[in-house]
């Protein structure tokens, strides 16, 4: 038996990350509406609180001012954080103080009493290989671990945006998720946005 969708009617849902979550046309926007046309009866409320270029340090400093202080609590928060993290060719945040970072989030945000949802990021980059995407698995699975140790669920975004590139890609090279190996282009925000909401049981 089909299990039911996790956001039942009076639920307050925060998306909580950096530039892909801020985007006006982005995966933090497809989802309300795809929940409010299968489900119009559930009258849900969604909150957006992404800021672009944000690391998880960032998103620490911002924390009580856009989620713990003047925010009615949450019922839900999906957590997207960690692409603007890695160290390669750019200054990142080293993956010690990351995880330091990322379980001192996941604390935090348990005072709310809301369900954590903890995505994995996107890519670094549709060359798979590439340093910055070899780099990026490191804090995955730092995300993957913490976020098991807490009690938060985790949605494997990066293994669903892996594997979709390489079947894109062996039918179009030219095939792309992002607009810049980064920001997510439509295909991408639809990707990420069916890859939560099927991690919630959603009903097509």
């Amino acid at each position: 038996m089909a299990q039911e969708f996790a956001w039942g009617d009076g639920e307050r849902v925060m998306f909580l990350g950096d530039g892909n979550t801020e985007d006006p046309q982005g995966y933090a926007q497809l989802v309300p509406a795809m929940v409010t046309a299968r489900y119009a009866e559930r009258k849900i409320e969604y909150l957006t609180r992404g800021v672009g270029g944000n690391r998880i340090g960032d998103l620490l400093g911002r924390l009580g001012r856009d989620v713990l202080d003047n925010t009615p609590n949450p019922t839900w928060i999906i957590i997207s954080i960690g692409l603007n993290d890695v160290e390669s060719e750019r200054i990142g945040t080293p993956i010690g103080r990351f995880r330091d970072y990322y379980r001192e989030l996941l604390l935090r945000l348990k005072d709310t009493k809301a369900t954590l949802v903890c995505c994995t990021t996107t890519v670094d980059g549709e060359e798979l290989t590439n340093e910055r995407n070899l780099a990026l698995q490191k804090y995955n699975d730092a995300i993957r671990e913490i976020a098991f140790a807490e009690g938060a669920q985790v949605v494997d975004v990066n293994a669903v945006f892996l594997e979709a590139i390489r079947q894109a890609q062996a039918r179009d090279p030219n095939f792309r998720f992002t607009l810049d190996g980064v920001h997510l282009n439509s295909y991408g925000h639809y990707l990420l946005a069916f890859a939560l909401l099927a991690s919630l049981h959603f009903a097509v």
